[in-house]
């Protein structure tokens, strides 16, 4: 039977995160879902430690390839199901997330994310997140928490990720698939790793994305790149 969702999961390098994300979909109150992991360009065991979990409802595909974008595109290919799930590979799910996402994807919705939270707690982690959350579940900037729904008919019809963009790539296809449908926060919290918080500082990290903000009003976000955190 065709899956009521396709989750797909970009890895690159993740053998010290792709554990508890997975775990978190194996302790899914609603299990009607499918799990497509794209290990691109790995050099650890990110996809040996999938390998030993693969079942009929959890596939490994391997790119030789380091690129988010073409590594999703690649997994969305692969789905069965119409609705598309995106979860970044250091992301775990609450227990409901999946039971909410199914119950709450409507018609006129064509791009659904959630709130999020750090995997650790700091004071300034706290804050940073918490302002994210605001911006997000008002609508007020239409941004990603690192899970991201849409029906894979529109992706498609919208070309799905830019492979050329790898930062800031998730704004580029909620933009376009905008134009589609409505933005909804659901709600619903996932734990982000804060790794780059931890090795940056939260002063850095908001610098960079700052900096990646105007990159994409005034210049070109296919000269951005990414200083890989592991």
């Amino acid at each position: 039977m065709v899956p009521a969702i396709s989750i797909v999961i970009p890895a690159h390098n993740e053998e010290n995160y792709i554990r508890q994300t997975l775990h978190s979909l194996k302790n899914q109150t609603f299990q009607d879902f499918e799990t497509i992991v794209v290990a691109n360009g790995c050099v650890d065991k990110t996809e040996e430690i999938v390998r030993k979990r693969e079942h009929e409802k959890l596939k490994l595909f391997s790119m030789s390839q380091a690129n988010v974008s073409r590594a999703r595109n690649y997994g969305a290919d692969k789905a069965q199901s119409h609705l598309l799930l995106f979860l970044d590979a250091d992301t775990t799910l609450e227990q409901d997330t999946l039971h909410k996402i199914h119950s709450n994807f409507s018609a006129q919705h064509a791009i659904m994310t959630t709130k999020s939270k750090p995997d650790e707690k700091k004071l300034a982690y706290a804050l940073a997140f918490g302002l994210k959350n605001l911006y997000v579940s008002t609508g007020l900037y239409k941004a990603c928490s690192g899970a991201l729904v849409c029906r894979k008919s529109d992706f498609e019809k919208i070309n799905g990720y830019n492979p050329e963009i790898i930062v800031r790539e998730h704004h580029k296809l909620i933009s376009e698939l905008r134009k589609l449908g409505t933005y909804h926060c659901l709600d619903t919290t996932v734990t982000n790793s804060t790794r780059r918080y931890q090795q940056w500082g939260v002063g850095k990290s908001v610098a960079f994305w700052t900096k990646q903000w105007f990159t994409e009003k005034f210049g070109d976000l296919k000269k951005s790149e990414y200083e890989k955190i592991r």
